[in-house]
């Protein structure tokens, strides 16, 4: 596979040329339709064996191109600490005109989505990159024509076991884009560098360790879809290349299974994010979310809780809880309000009942003192 660096402008495409078919007679349509006819069923035998007895071309792009000059793809190579060996690289030039390219040494990486990547030529060379040497920082090869670039790999005696990662870059001389300007700002230019490398992959001897650590399952929502990510870290000191699965299973217990993206690999020590997407999350989520990690580390699970309830039905969930801690209130004063009344009313009547049976007494004693006071009168005869 070829790695690359470039940008360019794709050409405005031309407007099709007016048809003429329209100002031919039938017959001579029909004539040529029967020639394509036949000269595909001639030729597409010829065309099927070409493709197929074609070389393997991934790190070629059909101008330059470079290669392991004994393996079909990548350097693989085997040493032991303190040990060297050399190899070569084909660099091809397929154009019309002889080409000078520079040429040197990278280490590799793995980015936070999983891919293979080469470092740029003014990073730091810790591994690899540092441990290649080439002969010469540029080449020049001639026109369609391949070139062989020999080099040596040399493995310090300190360095530790385990898989390591590299390439060597061949990069074209940069070319000059054009200045344009845009609403009185700053000029700006725009120039274009094209680089392809071939991976070296080395393993040190020693004891291999293979170990993979993870981080929290974490999710978040946008839309419709909700996003899982799984961080990861490759703590041992060999390439692995993990798989993972992911249950979404709701409090009903319906359950969603989900595949994680997978990484080319992930080499030591490179730290990379595993990622999985729901794309019709259901409208509330009350459940949980459990993934299952797969590598030659072995097997792990990670589990997380999956709840999600939009802000809005959290506020109308809150204002009902308001209005009825609001009615309860209300019904609970008016309940002691008339338990008070009725406590009012129940001192008040035997108070009335005393009252009225003094006001009795009272008048009968007032009846017998003015019977016993009115004098005797004598009956007449």
């Amino acid at each position: 596979m070829p790695h690359r660096s470039t940008t360019a402008r794709r050409p405005a495409h031309a407007a099709p040329a007016e048809s003429s078919w329209n100002l031919r007679p039938a017959r001579t349509r029909v004539l040529l339709r029967l020639a394509l006819l036949v000269a595909v069923a001639v030729l597409a035998p010829v065309l099927a064996t070409l493709v197929v007895a074609a070389p393997a071309v991934a790190i070629d792009d059909g101008t330059l191109g470079i290669r392991p000059e004994l393996e079909s793809d990548f350097f693989h190579i085997n040493l032991a600490p303190g040990a060297a060996t050399e190899a070569n690289a084909i660099v091809s030039n397929h154009t019309d005109a002889p080409v000078t390219l520079l040429n040197y040494a990278v280490d590799g990486q793995s980015t936070e989505q999983g891919a293979f990547a080469l470092a740029a030529q003014a990073d730091a060379q810790t591994a690899v990159g540092s441990w290649v040497t080439l002969g010469a920082e540029s080449i020049t090869i001639p026109a369609n024509s391949d070139l062989t670039v020999p080099f040596r790999l040399s493995v310090p005696l300190t360095a530790t076991p385990g898989d390591y990662a590299g390439g060597i870059i061949i990069q074209s001389p940069p070319v000059q884009g054009e200045t344009t300007t845009s609403g009185g700002d700053a000029a700006l230019r725009l120039d274009v560098i094209q680089r392809q490398g071939v991976r070296i992959y080395l393993t040190v001897a020693g004891t291999a360790t293979t170990q993979l650590s993870h981080g929290a399952l974490s999710w978040e929502r946008s839309g419709d879809e909700v996003t899982f990510t799984l961080p990861l870290q490759n703590t041992g000191n060999t390439i692995l290349y993990p798989t993972a699965a992911l249950s979404v299973t709701s409090i009903i217990g319906a359950t969603t299974e989900l595949q994680f993206g997978a990484p080319e690999s992930i080499l030591p020590g490179a730290t990379l994010n595993l990622e999985a997407t729901l794309p019709q999350a259901a409208f509330i989520q009350l459940g949980s979310a459990d993934a299952e990690l797969v590598s030659d580390a072995g097997t792990q699970q990670v589990s997380a809780s999956f709840i999600y309830v939009p802000w809005w039905i959290i506020v109308i969930i809150l204002l009902l809880v308001l209005a009825i801690a609001f009615a309860v209130w209300r019904a609970a004063l008016f309940v002691g309000r008339a338990r008070r009344a009725l406590a009012q009313v129940a001192r008040a009547v035997p108070a009335a009942s005393d009252d009225l049976t003094d006001q009795a007494g009272n008048t009968t004693a007032d009846s017998a003192d003015s019977d016993a006071d009115a004098p005797l009168r004598r009956p007449r005869r």
